[in-house]
């Protein structure tokens, strides 16, 4: 985790070979993963169990190797669901995919379902 406050959390990837799929380019579940990592943070930073219920992602382009960063914000936040914007980019900053993710909150405290 590269970064965590309220609403908002930042995570970095180092694509390696592991990271490619057939063709040669970015799995597009590795990069589901890093941004679904920051948007689980996000929406878990107010210190309440938040599970997702709704996630979709849009790729806009291809990449084979270098850094990605994913940024979540959380754009809305009820008593119940906390929608968040993920905007995934490249080592140059260039926008790689854009992630959006809704989740449900629940009124347990983080760690009171620990070993549930």
């Amino acid at each position: 985790m590269a970064e965590v406050r309220l609403g908002f959390a930042r995570t970095e990837m180092t694509i390696g070979a592991c990271h490619l799929n057939s063709v040669g380019i970015l799995q597009g579940g590795a990069l589901f993963t890093l941004a679904d990592l920051a948007f689980a943070v996000a929406s878990n930073s107010h210190g309440f169990v938040a599970v997702a219920c709704q996630a979709d992602v849009t790729w806009f382009k291809a990449v084979r190797s270098g850094k990605l960063t994913a940024m979540a914000e959380e754009v809305s936040r009820t008593r119940k669901l906390s929608t968040c914007l993920i905007r995934v980019t490249d080592d140059v900053g260039e926008l790689v995919a854009l992630f959006k993710g809704i989740a449900y909150i629940k009124a347990t405290p983080l760690g009171a379902e620990a070993g549930h």
